[in-house]
C-alpha cells in the first residue's frame, strides 16, 4: 500500500483493496484486525496522516488544506478529526515545535 500509495484515491474502499491484493474482504479485515487496526479506515487514514506528517517535514509548501487533500482526504474538518486522533494534536499544535 506505501508502495503504490492507493491510500491516496479518496474512493478507495475494503473491496478494491481486497481485489487488488486476489483476496476477499473478510481476510483482508481480520489481517487489518491482527495488525492492530480496528477498521479498514483507520488504516487508510494512518497512511494518509504520515505521508501528511511526512511532508510537512520536508518542508513541502505548508498549506496544511492542500496537503490533506493530496493525501487523500475529501474534507479539511475529516481529515483534522483524523490527525487529532492519530497524533492527539492539531496539525498546528504538532507542527509548532
Amino acid at each position: 500500500m506505501k508502495l503504490t500509495c492507493d491510500y491516496r484515491d479518496p474512493d478507495i474502499s475494503l473491496n478494491m483493496l481486497a481485489a487488488s491484493l486476489c483476496t476477499n474482504r473478510t481476510t483482508l479485515s481480520c489481517a487489518l484486525h491482527e495488525l492492530g487496526y480496528v477498521s479498514f479506515s483507520a488504516y487508510i487514514n494512518s497512511l494518509r496522516i504520515e505521508e501528511f506528517i511526512q511532508r510537512v517535514h520536508s518542508k513541502e509548501p505548508t498549506n496544511y488544506q492542500d496537503i490533506f487533500y493530496d493525501v487523500g482526504f475529501r474534507s479539511r474538518a475529516t481529515a483534522l478529526r483524523n490527525f487529532k486522533q492519530y497524533t492527539g494534536k492539531t496539525p498546528s499544535e504538532y507542527f509548532s515545535n
